[in-house]
């Protein structure tokens, strides 16, 4: 199991622990019915990058952000010393206090726990460091460190003021990576880091097309805005800007795509040009704007032909469409290559982003081989999704051993499993038993079902199946799942 996995069992667990003793996190303690936290993750950070993040609130009142530093007993005594200056580092970089997750026992040292607790007391003023030592997790068990850790120092995160004034630590609602059905394609992020990447280098961009009705609407719609800015929601100038107007414009709205009709002597008709992005089942291009009845197109055309829409009007709503859709993907593209890994706090590409973008160069495809493998890993290990399907698979574990047949229905005299019911369980486990998911972002209503997006890209990965089965809830492709999170890059792996 990966040092990443461990510690968000660990930070989950603590964030349980507080739940159950406040004392151990407040110095004044809040009213019990009045106090959330859950266990998150940090999003797009600078250096030092915390282990995980546990959100602490208070209803109508304070919230913080306490960040958590795990070390696993191959780190040996050297990483007690620096767990001890990191805790430090995230105080300064803004955090309101800082948590040390570290194995009970060393050879060399005896009870860590207390050893840290003697440290910070003699040599540091500062009271927001709490300290936790564990005895090796049980996989077994739906939170794997429940019972096995035993606080050493309390913190107390309401004593002092932070060190400096908070950061926007990119809080997230749940402990994995941000992922979105439609937007987290192994290809629609390698065209993004491969413009990172090019840009970087010192690659000129090239300057888009846009069609003077186009370029009119936008005028209108926001007057001495740069075309090509509004259009890909991209107005500044630094890399990651740039690098987004680059893959808009040559894998979106490519210059065969970016009308949104033509008039056939008869009757408009929308432009149906797919983009450059091969969508992850391997099959075709990626259609945006179009191809469906609700799609912006299809609609403009509907009523440019009915007689319904002017063609300004027209162009204003495409422009001004275009423009919110290129700001949600951005969000969806952008935070998702930097919670998967590729990509670092300033935009450029990390190390493993790099070996990414390089493995689809050499391949032309990155939807399977090496590619595929790598993407897999990062959404396994460095997303979280990991920890995800043991919390999934765990749960499930446990409800079904009390009832074989629980969440089961009836139709057509066979017995099925009610999904919806099933994943609604799963989902209020996490946020009330697990502390994993943040309660006030639980969907409510039927518009979309709990984790529709993070099912979604696992199973265009094939490591979890399409239907559920009663006695057992989501399916998972064990030997996919164990590979794809023993991977370590090589080639050599895939065979």
């Amino acid at each position: 199991m990966s040092h990443d996995l461990e510690a968000s069992y660990a930070a989950a667990e603590v964030a349980a622990e507080w739940l159950r003793h406040p004392e151990h996190c407040f110095q004044t303690i809040p009213p019990s019915q009045q106090f959330s936290a859950y266990a998150a993750r940090e999003g797009r950070n600078s250096w030092p990058h915390a282990d995980g993040v546990i959100e602490l609130g208070i209803a109508g009142g304070e919230s913080y952000s306490v960040a958590l530093e795990f070390k696993r007993p191959n780190e040996g005594v050297h990483g007690v010393l620096t767990a001890i200056g990191q805790a430090h580092a995230y105080l300064r970089k803004g955090y309101a206090g800082s948590v040390i997750v570290i194995p009970a026992e060393y050879a060399a040292l005896g009870q860590s726990g207390q050893y840290v607790r003697e440290v910070l007391d003699l040599t540091s003023k500062a009271q927001a460091i709490g300290v936790y030592a564990y005895q090796p997790p049980d996989l077994a068990k739906p939170s794997p460190f429940a019972g096995r850790l035993q606080l050493s120092r309390p913190l107390k995160v309401d004593a002092a003021p932070p060190v400096v004034a908070p950061v926007q630590l990119g809080r997230t609602e749940t402990q994995w990576a941000h992922v979105r059905e439609g937007s987290t394609d192994p290809d629609a992020l390698f065209r993004y880091l491969q413009a990172v990447k090019l840009l970087s280098g010192g690659h000129a961009a090239e300057v888009p097309w846009i069609p003077a009705p186009l370029a009119d609407a936008v005028e209108r719609l926001r007057p001495g805005a740069v075309p090509a800015n509004y259009i890909s929601s991209a107005p500044g100038s630094g890399l990651s800007d740039h690098a987004w107007r680059s893959f808009w414009f040559e894998h979106v709205l490519h210059a065969d795509a970016i009308s949104g009709w033509v008039h056939n002597g008869i009757e408009f008709e929308a432009n149906g040009v797919s983009s450059t992005i091969m969508r992850s089942d391997g099959r075709a291009r990626k259609l945006f704007f179009v191809g469906k009845s609700n799609s912006i197109k299809d609609k403009l055309v509907g009523g440019l032909n009915r007689g319904k829409l002017s063609e300004q009007d027209a162009w204003d709503a495409l422009a001004d469409n275009y423009h919110g859709r290129a700001h949600s993907y951005r969000e969806d593209i952008d935070s998702g290559a930097e919670h998967l890994g590729f990509i670092s706090s300033d935009g450029r590409l990390t190390d493993y982003g790099y070996r990414f973008v390089d493995a689809c160069e050499r391949t032309g495809d990155a939807n399977t081989g090496l590619p595929r493998a790598l993407f897999m890993n990062a959404v396994l290990r460095e997303g979280g999704l990991g920890a995800f399907l043991h919390y999934v698979y765990r749960l499930s574990e446990e409800a079904f051993q009390r009832d074989p047949l629980a969440f089961t229905v009836e139709e057509g005299g066979r017995l099925t499993i009610d999904s919806a019911a099933y994943l609604r369980w799963v989902e209020g486990e996490m946020a009330n038993r697990l502390h994993v998911i943040r309660k006030v972002s639980i969907r409510g209503g039927i518009a979309r079902r709990p984790f529709q997006a993070e099912l979604a890209v696992l199973r265009n990965l094939g490591i979890v199946s399409r239907k559920f089965r009663f006695g057992v809830g989501l399916v998972v492709n064990w030997p996919a799942l164990q590979g794809a999170l023993e991977f370590d890059g090589s080639f050599d792996r895939l065979h």
